[in-house]
């Protein structure tokens, strides 16, 4: 039995979920079965074919297509099967499979398939289980495409006109040595183990795809230039990290043009690297104007692990998100939300929100502190007030023009893709009907057009003439939108869930027009008005009205909503630093209550096993250093 055998049968024995002395027989298929190599963008399976025979991944990534959509529906990865479940219903193949990248598989027909059940009796029972329990996982629908696969091979690519900086690897290896069993390959590790060998021969293949079972994962450093095995490591890695310089020369070069044409945007990663981390970053768009395919862009300093940290967060499908809802002066509620968790232990990769949530986060992905913020905040709507000045309502209620330039006091002219925290604000585009998520251009500018609500302020007009509304009309709550952007668990802050409540009028008090100015006239007349909310805050109502119906959250998502007095209206921003307190206050306590019921979520958040509590100091009192 060699190698690819025993790993196929152990392979098999995990998925149908045998015990070890069926191994042997399990062992005995392997080795009478066809092992085969796929290479990148090669079909496995076609949909609407027979089903001859089943399929085992020993190593890399498939994606799986079909007709009637034009994405891929789900990933399959090592260790998984490949059409087991037309091959044992009798049915044709329900789709195509795409190699991702270079693969090996077993291929098991149904000969091979007869003569194994014969020598073990169970194996048909453990099928037919094992596809129960496929079936059971699968229904009902989820509406979320499945996640995508664990990265196990990464490519690490010179991007510009740049070296690989040791250092850099150096901190990447350290990062991943945290969490996993790791491999890095250079073409000197290949040439001294296979010496005279070509690094893309098969014995060199096979060897890498051996190791593969065995490392969680392995780092594969290409050469300076487009050689064979830059080639290699492209063709056989899951994902791909470009890493340049970021003071130097941002010209595509020939091996990015290669990992470029081969792999997908989802799995391509730009890394920009700097030797400090300064206060201001520049001249990001050039490099991502270069590559205009790259979602996904990342700045690291060389002076400490925390950046490559986070860095492999987000490779590793782990990295922590913070969603932050609208909702007019309320959005400072979470300035304590994010203070307290910050101050516990918790460490957040990705900031995103809509409205005033979207003001807030952005300040965080700026370094700004909570209090400094809550500083801001007092400038721009109490000092400042910057949402009490009326105008002639050609275009809105509100004057901007003072908002305007408050907010770019604040934030100055920082463009998100500079900012060394990874940032996204929602608004609504009502050129297209569609959410529209600033991952690019001003700060100030996504914060404006994440707030302009409609009717009182005027709408924000993109240089392509997209005029973009409140976010909070298309979805108050983008957690969505932040799982377009990375894998991991997320915290979702919700605000103000409970609306404005009831209004007992009598309608056919409100005055007409003739009447009402005799009445607001007369300083005796005014007393006598209706109590019903005024024209902002009945438009505000409006937009907050439509919400999803139900927010989608992970297993690993946890969703927190601190409460906040129905006394404080949507537009009164006098309360704002009693609100931060207050939001500070209960979600320490909040903190303190999950950590005494063992939520397992909050291991995800802290990143540290439950037990493990919260750290000695904590808001300058003693926490607790065990459970």
């Amino acid at each position: 039995m060699d190698a690819t055998g025993s790993l196929a049968a152990k392979l098999l024995s995990e998925t149908l979920m045998f015990d070890q002395t069926s191994l042997a027989a399990l062992e005995a298929l392997a080795a009478n079965s066809d092992r085969g190599i796929v290479r990148r963008g090669e079909i496995l399976v076609r949909q609407g074919e027979p089903s001859d025979r089943f399929f085992v991944v020993l190593s890399g990534r498939f994606t799986v297509h079909r007709a009637d959509v034009a994405a891929p529906v789900a990933e399959i990865g090592q260790g998984e099967l490949v059409g087991e479940v037309g091959f044992f219903a009798g049915l044709p193949r329900m789709a195509t499979v795409v190699a991702a990248r270079d693969s090996i598989v077993l291929s098991i027909g149904i000969q091979q398939f007869e003569r194994a059940a014969s020598a073990l009796p169970s194996l048909r029972q453990s099928v037919t289980t094992f596809l129960a329990r496929r079936f059971a996982m699968q229904a009902p629908a989820s509406p979320h495409a499945k996640e995508p696969c664990r990265v196990r091979t990464l490519a690490v690519v010179p991007a510009g006109q740049s070296r690989i900086s040791p250092i850099f690897i150096e901190l990447l290896r350290s990062a991943f040595a945290a969490s996993t069993r790791t491999a890095f390959l250079a073409r000197s590790d290949i040439e001294e183990r296979f010496p005279g060998v070509p690094v893309d021969d098969q014995p060199v293949l096979d060897w890498l795809n051996q190791l593969e079972a065995k490392a969680g994962i392995i780092v594969y450093i290409a050469d300076e230039e487009p050689s064979d095995w830059t080639r290699v490591c492209i063709r056989q890695a899951d994902g791909v990290l470009l890493v340049g310089d970021a003071s130097g020369q941002a010209k595509l070069n020939r091996s990015e043009q290669l990992a470029l044409s081969v792999h997908s945007p989802s799995s391509l990663r730009l890394v920009l690297v700097h030797g400090r981390r300064a206060a201001a970053v520049s001249g990001t768009a050039g490099w991502l104007d270069e590559r205009p395919r790259i979602r996904q862009h990342h700045h690291v300093a060389l002076e400490d692990g925390s950046d490559v940290e986070r860095l492999v967060r987000f490779i590793s499908g782990e990295a922590r998100g913070f969603v932050a809802a609208g909702g007019g002066s309320l959005g400072c509620a979470h300035l304590g939300v994010h203070k307290a968790l910050i101050e516990a232990g918790a460490a957040f990769d990705y900031l995103g929100g809509t409205s005033s949530g979207a003001a807030m986060m952005a300040g965080f992905a700026s370094g700004m502190s909570a209090d400094e913020i809550n500083r801001g905040t007092h400038e721009i709507f109490v000092r400042s007030r910057a949402f009490r000045r009326l105008t002639v309502p050609q275009y809105a209620l509100l004057d901007h023009k003072m908002l305007d330039r408050t907010l770019q006091v604040e934030y100055g002219d920082v463009l998100i893709e500079d900012l060394w925290l990874p940032f996204f604000a929602l608004s609504t585009n009502l050129s297209s009907g569609q959410a529209h998520v600033h991952r690019r251009g001003k700060l100030w500018q996504a914060v404006r057009a994440s707030g302009s609500i409609p009717g009182v302020l005027p709408p924000f007009f993109t240089a392509d003439g997209d005029m973009l509304v409140d976010g909070a009309i298309m979805n108050n709550l983008p957690l969505e939108q932040m799982k377009e952007q990375k894998t991991g668990p997320n915290v979702v802050v919700s605000l103000g869930g409970g609306g404005p409540g009831k209004h007992h009028v009598d309608y056919d008090s409100i005055p007409g027009a003739s009447e009402l100015t005799v009445r607001l006239l007369n300083p005796f007349g005014r007393s006598g008005l209706p109590k019903i909310p005024n024209m902002i805050q009945v438009i505000a109502a409006s937009m907050l009205a439509h919400r999803p119906q139900q927010i989608a959250l992970g297993e690993r998502d946890i969703l927190i909503s601190p409460p906040v007095s129905t006394a404080i209206s949507f537009m009164d921003w006098s309360q704002h630093s009693e609100l931060f307190a207050e939001a500070y206050q209960w979600t320490r306590r909040w903190i303190d209550e999950r950590l005494d019921e063992g939520d397992p979520r909050m291991e995800a958040i802290f990143g540290l096993p439950v037990r493990s509590g919260l750290p000695e100091t904590y808001g300058g009192v003693q926490g607790r250093s065990a459970l």
